[in-house]
């Protein structure tokens, strides 16, 4: 499939979560693996235990139907749909057995990671993928790795270097790979040595972006201005080399109100965002979520008034009136209560209207902001729980002009690839017959490396 004569473009995948069922179950059959951190954490999330040594093990027997009990276990399907904890339980299955990689047996017994081990073991999944995504039709995938705790800096360092090795063979032919670091939220500074120095390496021109990730509840982007100040001071000084911010934002919010998620994602990109990965809460129908209670902290609720303040203007446009007094009354009367005290949000059909004004209103200043945001279809419905096509943000995307791509995030463990993703969109929305390729268009004018001006 292409666009035009032109290969298909990915822009949101995780390289773990581009792992297919089959790749991993054939990895797995002659590995020793200790499951006990995943099979507590599958317990927690889903109040059961895998079995998953014992699927293994009539996978190896070769017992009829083995092979479809694994891919039932590891594919996060639309059964398993909810929330971000189940997502990452089913996720933890590819962390944890890749500690089979990582660690020889000798070095395993003295906790040390076997660098040539990982990087044949990441190297060969490279190959079956950038092979898969061939045979989809895909030219151009960005893929991102986090680079945990697990490493020293300078194992790190190698980590990056073999994946971008790997990516080097690759150069000039029908399927070529880009890398995004994924930095920690809680402490970014060690792992943006790493990309740095990557960057300005001899392979730097395959690594093309940074990202932020993983768990977004407790991690606002004001927390991350330091570090992508940072960003664009290098990109200024390395233009050649710069790297686009990527950043994982309005995705799970149950823990503030609707109207900070709508924030969180217009501030990561007031703060240089170059892509927006997922916002659900900047385009989801607000009536998805009825008439309801939820809470969010003093600090958020804190951080809420100062933005109506400060876009009263702008708000006013767009139907959203600010009360200034009334709002600087609340702001005094905050000031004497503790930053994590909770405070309830109630919600009726009023309010919930008001929300859909504000969701314009961030997307009318993200679009001129220039940040793309990136769709993910099968990764909304069943991690954001999104099932209903009409309430899907994509919709309201549409509708209001928003520049966005469509991407597959973890085809591997969605079951998915970009063909389906885009159809999904344009059947669930009622796109003219050319809608596919328009939509393959602009995620190959949304690379990271067009969206630098590298090239």
């Amino acid at each position: 499939m292409s666009a035009g004569g032109r290969k298909l473009a990915d822009l949101h995948t995780h390289l773990f979560g581009c792992i297919s069922a089959a790749d991993f179950r054939e990895f797995l059959l002659d590995k020793d693996v200790d499951w006990g951190v995943y099979r507590a954490n599958f317990r927690q999330a889903y109040g059961q235990e895998p079995p998953v040594a014992e699927i293994l093990e009539r996978c190896r027997t070769g017992m009829r139907g083995a092979d479809s009990e694994f891919e039932r276990l590891f594919v996060f399907g639309d059964d398993d749909a909810g929330n971000f904890g189940r997502f990452q339980a089913k996720y933890d299955m590819l962390i944890h057995g890749m500690d089979a990689v990582r660690y020889s047996s000798e070095e395993a017994s003295m906790g040390e990671i076997s660098m040539p081990t990982l990087l044949d073991g990441i190297g060969d999944f490279i190959h079956k993928i950038m092979a898969r995504q061939r045979r989809e039709g895909v030219g151009y995938i960005e893929q991102r790795m986090t680079l945990g705790s697990k490493y020293t800096p300078k194992q790190a360092q190698e980590l990056v270097l073999g994946i971008l090795r790997t990516y080097e063979e690759y150069e000039g032919s029908d399927v070529e790979a880009r890398l995004a670091i994924s930095l920690p939220r809680d402490n970014p500074w060690d792992a943006w040595e790493v990309v740095r120095s990557a960057a300005l390496g001899p392979l730097g021109h395959l690594l093309t972006a940074i990202d932020f990730s993983y768990f977004e509840d407790g991690h606002p982007p004001k927390k991350q201005r330091e570090i992508l100040a940072e960003v664009r001071d290098f990109n200024r000084r390395h233009p050649e080399r710069a790297l686009a911010v990527l950043y994982h934002v309005g995705e799970s919010f149950d823990d503030k109100s609707l109207e900070s998620a709508v924030r969180w994602v217009h501030e990561a990109a007031e703060l240089g965002a170059h892509r927006l990965g997922h916002a659900i809460s900047l385009g989801v129908d607000p009536a998805r979520f009825g008439n309801h209670t939820r809470t969010e902290t003093v600090a958020e609720r804190i951080d809420q008034l100062n933005y109506d303040l400060a876009h009263r203007d702008g708000l006013a446009k767009f139907g959203v009136e600010i009360a200034a007094a009334s709002v600087e009354a609340e702001l005094r009367k905050l000031d004497g209560c503790g930053a994590a005290e909770r405070l309830a949000v109630e919600y009726d059909d009023d309010r919930l209207e008001e929300v859909r004004r504000r969701q314009r209103y961030a997307i009318d200043r993200v679009r001129a902001l220039g940040a793309v945001i990136e769709v993910c279809p099968t990764s909304n419905r069943r991690i954001g729980g999104i099932d209903e096509p009409e309430h899907h943000p994509v919709r309201e995307f549409l509708a209001s002009g928003a520049p966005f791509v469509v991407a597959t995030d973890d085809p591997g463990i969605f079951g998915t690839t970009l063909a389906r993703e885009m159809v999904w969109v344009a059947e669930h929305n009622g796109l003219a017959d050319d809608a596919v390729d328009h939509i393959a268009e602009m995620a190959w004018a949304s690379r990271s490396e067009v969206l630098t001006s590298r090239i």
